[in-house]
């Protein structure tokens, strides 16, 4: 394969080769680098579930499960936390008496209650030396224990009590729980381990149904969206307060299957069964959990939470009998979980829908969804699915970007977007949920980096193809054709324009003297140092044939001194040729400038188009550029191009109105030379007089210009009009065409 090809190859290849770098880099972060992609994915299962609301019909009705909060309200009515244990036998006696299918306690109760009077007793006698009996006379022994009050509510039946888990060792043997039994041996390294525990006191650990524990699983960025309904104590699984309460519940006599999936994927998972209801967990033994029904975007306040029965109201309605009736409509039949949202109990997690949310409504939310049948899962194929589709769609992106237009390769990416999202919406709607992160996130930057790579190439091959074609057309064209290709369409418009076009004298009597390869390399010289000046003063070259050479100005650029650049250009040119003459070079060169209206623009076929203009102004230029022959000159200006450059652009010397080859009406010509003054100046002077008089057509015209001839033989119009008056002619129309 030789350089060109390879070069090619290389080219094409080079968006490809550069996104697959990235789409490398991107997953290899990702799997390197766990705490960000778990943040980003958490924020995209987020806004999935902000966007996409498809709970079951029915679900902002009874859900079967109630809150029973000491909010701060209770706290205002009852008193300060924490409550005597009578206090808190009375709430869940109450909720008992009301009907509750079971009770789940959001509290642990770690430490004994001080406020009891046979604790208080034993203080003060040990403290003060008081001592304390019953009224009856019955030993100290016999005065109240709030604890053990408590104990005798609980042991009534349907009560579970929470306990806490921390990860560093306490030396505390595990929390008595029941009911969770495996029916297979798969590991649960997932699952999240604790080694100590904040335990219930014995009595009410032996009294209650059952126990479990109140944890949720916080992610990296802190926020609830899963509950753990197992974890491990020591290696050995102890059931959470959900499973606990739920299987309380479902009449608490069979116990709960933990049982692993078998999977082709790395990625495990399991399923719980309590009762009639299977529960989906991922490999950390947690459920997910489903945006819930209360939060609706735009509610705030008490409405941006699940409802709740405050804990006062229970306690208060043993004394008011339509209340109890009230309440029992609510509570009987239905699972009862007590907690607290209070503020100074620090019992708030952050979750994606609320930044505050209490440990119960989450953990009531669990409930709900399970008793529903309504809960996400996150299939165990999904990570190794999106990442698949993540990096065949990346991939796709850019092959496209490497063999069609951007915007296409773009349109195409925005659909492959769109589907992802249509697959991640219909998905969620079915139970499941899928991270649409790394499918939007990857594509985007692969088709960044081969767009950079296919534009490096280009702004490479541009730069080439600029610095060759500076070399024949216009930088301002050049760059402006690079800079919007669609200027490279067919097709013109009209403006107004100045053209210049120059001629050698003499070229022919040169290329017949001289060895062909002088002949080119003079001429090459030539036309660069023309072509260098019509670029200096931003003309564009249009043609050159042979050693003419064509230029206009005010196009493809606007440029409202069109016509001043064009003199100016044609004085340099003059000056350049002069000089490069007397070096040897060709003969002198002549030049013609005219302004007028053209219509400029691409012009040709299919197979090869030319940037140029048409228009009768083009032609005058060039009889202008030829009439220089006929007068001497040297440049030859219109009247409208000397009109539109004002009198500081040259010395402008009027010739006379000249009935040009092809055209009809006769056309007003000027000599244009450097507005130098010096000792020209007087002559110039005398020889505008004397055009004045002969185009008023005065008597005495002839004579003046004889004299003037007289006092310069060398100047070429005082010579011609002095001939031309002496042989009869009159006035400044001159009838010869050139």
């Amino acid at each position: 394969m030789n350089r060109r090809r390879l070069r090619i190859a290389l080219r094409r290849a080079s968006p490809v080769l550069t996104a697959g770098l990235v789409i490398a880099a991107v997953l290899s972060a990702r799997w390197g680098f766990v705490d960000p992609a778990s943040r980003l994915q958490g924020a995209a299962f987020d806004t999935l579930q902000r966007m996409v609301d498809r709970r079951p019909a029915g679900t902002d009705a009874d859900d079967g499960v109630v809150v029973v909060d000491i909010d701060d309200a209770s706290l205002k009515a009852v008193g300060q936390w924490p409550w005597s244990r009578r206090t808190v036998a009375a709430l869940v006696g109450g909720l008992q008496d009301l009907g509750a299918r079971s009770i789940g306690l959001d509290i642990v109760f770690a430490e004994p209650d001080r406020t009891s009077p046979r604790r208080l007793a034993a203080e003060w006698a040990g403290d003060h030396g008081l001592v304390v009996r019953p009224a009856d006379g019955t030993p100290e022994a016999a005065l109240p224990d709030y604890d053990d009050e408590l104990a005798r509510v609980i042991a009534r039946g349907r009560v579970v009590t929470g306990f806490g888990l921390v990860m560093v060792p306490d030396g505390g043997k595990r929390p008595r729980s029941g009911g969770l039994i495996r029916q297979d041996a798969n590991d649960l390294d997932g699952f999240w381990n604790y080694r100590g525990a904040v335990r219930n006191l014995p009595p009410l650990e032996r009294a209650a149904a059952d126990q479990g524990s109140i944890m949720t699983a916080g992610e990296a960025d802190e926020i609830v969206r899963r509950v753990p309904l197992v974890t491990l104590f020591d290696g050995k699984p102890v059931p959470s307060l959900v499973l606990s309460t739920l299987r309380v519940a479902e009449g608490g006599t069979a116990p709960a299957v933990l049982k692993g999936i078998a999977s082709l994927w790395p990625v495990k998972s399991y399923l719980l069964r309590v009762g009639a209801h299977t529960v989906p967990l991922d490999a950390n033994g947690a459920m997910r959990l489903r945006a819930p029904a209360w939060a609706a975007t735009g509610r705030t306040g008490d409405a941006a939470r699940r409802p709740a029965i405050p804990a006062a109201t229970i306690l208060a309605a043993g004394r008011d009998r339509g209340a109890e009736a009230s309440l029992k409509d609510r509570i009987a039949g239905r699972i009862v979980l007590v907690g607290t949202s209070a503020m100074g109990l620090v019992d708030l997690r952050p979750t994606p829908f609320t930044p505050s949310e209490p440990g119960v409504d989450i953990h009531a939310e669990a409930l709900a969804q399970i008793l529903r049948g309504d809960i996400l899962v996150r299939p165990t194929w999904a990570t190794a699915a999106e990442t698949g589709a993540a990096a065949a769609l990346a991939l796709a992106l850019s092959i496209l970007v490497s063999t069609v237009r951007l915007r296409l390769a773009l349109a195409a990416g925005l659909v492959g977007a769109a589907a992802i999202l249509a697959v991640a919406w219909a998905a969620y709607g079915d139970g499941w949920l899928l991270d649409v992160s790394l499918p939007l996130l990857l594509p985007p930057l692969a088709f960044t980096a081969a767009a950079l790579a296919r534009h490096a190439f280009a702004e490479r091959d541009a730069r080439r193809l600029r610095s060759a074609f500076k070399q024949y057309l216009s930088p301002d064209l050049v760059e402006t054709l690079a800079r919007d290709p669609d200027g490279l369409k067919l097709g013109g418009e009209e403006r107004e324009m100045t053209f210049l076009f120059t001629d050698l004298e003499g070229f022919t009597s040169f290329t017949e003297r001289v060895a062909p390869s002088v002949l080119v390399a003079t001429l090459n010289t030539y036309l660069d140092g023309v072509c260098a000046i019509a670029f200096r003063h931003g003309g564009t070259i249009d043609k050159i044939v042979g050693d003419a050479v064509h230029v206009m100005f005010n196009a493809p650029l606007n440029q409202p001194d069109h016509a001043t650049r064009a003199v100016a250009c044609a004085l340099d040119i003059d000056a350049f040729a002069r000089s490069f003459a007397a070096q040897g070079g060709f003969g002198v060169t002549r030049v013609g400038v005219n302004t007028g209206t053209a219509v400029v623009g691409n012009f040709g076929g299919s197979w090869r188009f030319d940037y140029t203009a048409h228009g009768d102004a083009i032609n005058t230029a060039a009889r202008l550029e030829a009439v220089n022959k006929r007068f001497g000159t040297t440049i030859c200006v219109s009247r409208s191009t000397m009109e539109r450059a004002g009198p500081d652009a040259a010395r402008f010397r009027a010739i006379g109105a000249v009935r040009l080859k092809g055209k009809a009406a006769p056309t007003e010509i000027f000599m244009a030379a450097p507005t130098d003054g010096g000792a020209q100046a007087g002559f110039l002077d005398r020889y505008d007089a004397a055009y004045a008089a002969l185009a008023r057509l005065d008597p005495d015209a002839a004579e003046q210009m004889s004299r003037l001839h007289a006092s310069e033989p060398a100047d070429p119009l005082a010579a011609f009009h002095a001939q031309r008056l002496l042989t009869g002619s009159r006035g400044p129309v001159i009838d010869q065409a050139a």
